[in-house]
């Protein structure tokens, strides 16, 4: 007996020993492989933020992070080059003893721990890789077993059937190790590199050609234009940073900074608002863009909070299915005019009827307006979505502005200078809006949508103010809509061709006498989205309006660009 006991405590030591080579401890650290999303803020998924001293490092810190994310693993030095290809060896079946001794390791100590039942699945073949992995998790089981002071000892022909599978697998194991210690170091250099635990960078950087061409400048009717259009073609760009944080992993805070010096291309230009692009111009300047904090409400909703310049649609869904690049294809006027600081809540009631309510000012920080003297809009919607194919949203929204010259305007810049201001820059003036929208999915690569809307303007002191004759109480009706189309995969998977025709913002009347739009303005718009990369895109597009300013003896107006995306 004392013998037994004596061969029994030899061998132990020696398979410790052995295994403390051979079985390092698998998945230590737990590293999130996730791609980055909207509602994911790990950023271990993509490229994370780095810096580094090249006076200190001969290779930069962000070559040894596109090495570990491009291409194979390296080689270890302690990995024999010798090492049979895994996929050149036999299969290792039910019925040989490897898979037997292995199963009867596994009930006994319960060393797999990812499998119903703590066991193989089913009586399928394994390769001996798969087979190898096995193993090794009950070879690291054991020798915890072993460490552990507790007494509880394999017994002694469990520990000759472990010698013998080692021996077996001693090649596919050594390979294992090898690919455990590249995954571990590669944990440790990211985890110790990474921009931050809690905060994620995201960002894009756009460069483009930009140009006009028409005859003459817009002007408002009862004017003629005499001003030559100027057609000389920018070259531009823009950045924006943005950096989301969470506190809980259901909550974001996002900080988004923003550089940039193109032309919008609106009335400075080209006379009119209406050519108006989705641009950035800061001169170059870095400035702060937006800063929000969201949260959830209950399971099924959303809050927002934003000191600085937010808008519903990040939110609310608009219906609108294209990527526009002018501003009044991006979204419905009703939109556009609500901007600002405030507070946004979006709720779904049902997985097909969800509503919200959003208030935005542009007077938040001015300690004589605040938030109810100055600028302010009051948004609510409710969407509604019976099939996966068609949905809809009804939207109202009241607008206020003491001076809507130095604010967001009654559109929110689209449409004609008399639908902005129906009674003047000067003039305090309100409006209630109603908008419908609406999206129908017609395939799964073409979607249709669409807008309505209409606002009743009054003005709530004297257009005198503005040097125009009419009366406080004076009213004026604004309409707008347009049809929209998406065409994905068009020449390229992942590519994206989107149509807008429309009729931007007008006044088809007014209290105030010479404010009417005489004649009706339309939009054309066609761009096309192809991605060189999954993060590279190039965007050729274009789009004319006829008759400028609602003006027929404006001549029509061309805008063109091509634009190069790069995104990160």
């Amino acid at each position: 007996m004392k013998n037994l006991n004596l061969s029994f405590s030899l061998t132990s030591a020696i398979l410790g020993g052995n295994l403390l080579i051979l079985s390092p401890v698998i998945g230590q650290t737990n590293l999130n492989s996730n791609p980055i999303e909207e509602a994911s803020l790990s950023n271990s998924g993509g490229l994370p933020l780095v810096t580094y001293n090249p006076e200190s490092e001969e290779e930069t810190t962000i070559e040894k992070i596109e090495k570990l994310y491009s291409g194979p693993p390296p080689v270890l030095d302690d990995l024999d080059e010798t090492i049979t290809n895994v996929n050149q060896l036999l299969d290792v079946t039910p019925g040989h003893w490897a898979y037997q001794a292995l199963q009867s390791l596994i009930e006994k100590y319960r060393c797999i721990s990812g499998s119903p039942g703590r066991n193989f699945n089913g009586n399928r073949a394994m390769t001996r890789y798969e087979f190898a992995a096995g193993l090794n998790a009950c070879l690291t089981s054991i020798r915890r077993l072993i460490e552990s002071f507790n007494n509880q000892f394999p017994q002694k022909e469990d520990l000759l059937v472990i010698e013998r599978l080692q021996a077996e697998f001693a090649t596919e194991l050594k390979n294992i190790t090898a690919k455990i210690d590249n995954v571990e170091q590669r944990v440790a250099f990211i985890e110790g590199h990474q921009f931050s635990p809690t905060t994620v960078l995201r960002g894009s950087a756009n460069f483009g050609l930009i140009s006009t061409f028409g005859d003459r400048k817009a002007v408002s009717p009862g004017i003629r234009s005499r001003e030559k259009l100027d057609d000389e073609v920018t070259l531009s760009g823009a950045v924006v940073l943005n950096f989301d944080t969470s506190f809980t992993g259901k909550d974001r805070l996002r900080t988004q900074l923003v550089a940039g010096n193109t032309n919008n291309f609106g009335r400075g230009v080209t006379g009119t608002e209406m050519s108006r692009l989705l641009t950035i111009n800061t001169g170059n300047n870095i400035r702060l863009g937006t800063l929000f904090y969201q949260f959830p409400l209950g399971k099924r909703g959303v809050i927002a909070i934003a000191p600085i310049a937010d808008f519903p649609t990040r939110i609310f869904p608009a219906f609108n299915p294209v990527s526009s690049i002018s501003n009044f294809g991006a979204e419905s006027p009703i939109y556009s005019f609500a901007f600002g600081g405030g507070g946004v809540i979006y709720y779904n009631f049902t997985d097909k009827l969800a509503g919200g309510i959003s208030y935005l000012s542009d007077s938040l920080s001015n300690v004589s307006e605040g938030l109810f003297k100055g600028q302010y809009t009051v948004l609510s919607q409710i969407s509604y979505t019976p099939t996966e194919q068609f949905g809809f949203a009804f939207t109202y929204g009241h607008y206020y502005a003491p001076e809507p010259g130095i604010t967001n305007n009654i559109t929110g810049s689209k449409g004609s200078v008399f639908g902005q201001f129906p009674f003047g820059t000067s003039t305090a003036t309100s409006s209630n809006a109603f908008g419908l929208q609406f999206t129908y999915k017609i395939s799964p690569k073409l979607i249709l949508g669409g807008w309505v809307s209409y606002f009743n303007a009054k003005a709530e002191a004297s257009p005198s103010v503005s040097g125009l004759n009419g009366f406080r109480g004076a009213q004026a009706e604004i309409w707008s809509w347009a049809l929209t189309a998406f065409l994905a995969d068009l020449g390229k998977t992942s590519s994206q061709l989107s149509f807008v025709f429309g009729m931007p913002p007008r006044v088809i009347s007014n209290d105030v006498f010479g404010r009417e739009d005489r004649d009706t303005s339309l939009h054309f718009e066609l761009s096309y989205r192809y991605p060189v990369t999954d993060r590279i895109f190039i965007i050729p597009g274009f789009l004319v309006v006829t008759n400028p300013e609602h003006n027929a003896a404006n001549p029509p107006i061309w805008v063109g660009l091509i634009r190069t995306s790069f995104s990160f």
